[in-house]
C-alpha cells in the first residue's frame, strides 16, 4: 500500500456524525408571564442587571419577559419593550453566574432580536453601563453598534451608586442594531 494512503485520516461514516447534529441546544428560551411579584430567583436575576426594583417593575409592566432555562432550571432572562413604531428596546438582560460564558447571553439576545424582527420592527436598542465590557462585546457580536452615550446616567437616575464587577457605573452606552435585511440597508 502506498505511504500516502496510510497517512490519510479515517473518514467518519455519515450515520455517526448525523446524531451529533441533533443534540438539543443547551438553553431553551421562551416567553413567560411577568406576574408581579416575580419568583425570588427570577427577581434576583433581573435586579443583578438593574438594581432599581421600580424600573424592573416598570419594564415588566410594559414589556415582554423571556426566560432561558437549562435542563428546566433558570439560566437567564431578557425583557424587551416597544419604544417606537419601528423600535424595541432590550430593557434588561441577565445570566445566572453559573451559566455565564456558555452561550446563554447570546441565546437570549438572538432570541429577542428574532422576536423584535418578527414584530416588524427595524431597530433594536439597549443601554448598558460604561463599566460593562463583557456585555458590550456580547451585544456587538449580536449586531449592535454604539449609538451614543448618556453622561452620568447611573449617577442621576439611581438612588444608590451602581457597581459592576467592582467598578462604579457612571455613563450609559446606548447601542442599536439595524434589523433590516442587508439588501435594504442604507
Amino acid at each position: 500500500m502506498p505511504l500516502q494512503e496510510q497517512q490519510k485520516p479515517a473518514a467518519f461514516p455519515a450515520d455517526f456524525i448525523r446524531p451529533l447534529m441533533k443534540i438539543p441546544p443547551l438553553f431553551h428560551v421562551a416567553q413567560e408571564p411577568a406576574v408581579w411579584p416575580l419568583p425570588a430567583p427570577l427577581m434576583e436575576l433581573l435586579l443583578d442587571a438593574d438594581p432599581d426594583e421600580r424600573q424592573v417593575a416598570e419594564h415588566l409592566a410594559h414589556g415582554e419577559l423571556y426566560v432561558a432555562r437549562s435542563r428546566g432550571l433558570l439560566a437567564g432572562a431578557i425583557v424587551i419593550r416597544r419604544t417606537a413604531d419601528d423600535t424595541w428596546e432590550i430593557m434588561n438582560c441577565s445570566v445566572c453566574p453559573e451559566h455565564r460564558r456558555q452561550g446563554c447571553g447570546t441565546a437570549l439576545v438572538l432570541h429577542a432580536l428574532n422576536i423584535i424582527r418578527d414584530k416588524g420592527a427595524r431597530y433594536a436598542e439597549l443601554g448598558t453601563s460604561d463599566a460593562s465590557p463583557g456585555p458590550m462585546a456580547l451585544y456587538e457580536s449580536c449586531g449592535f453598534r454604539t449609538a451614543g452615550v448618556i453622561k452620568n446616567h447611573f449617577m442621576d437616575n439611581y438612588p444608590e451608586p451602581v457597581w459592576d464587577n467592582g467598578v462604579q457605573c457612571i455613563d450609559m452606552i446606548r447601542m442599536r442594531a439595524d434589523l433590516a435585511p442587508s439588501a435594504q440597508k442604507e
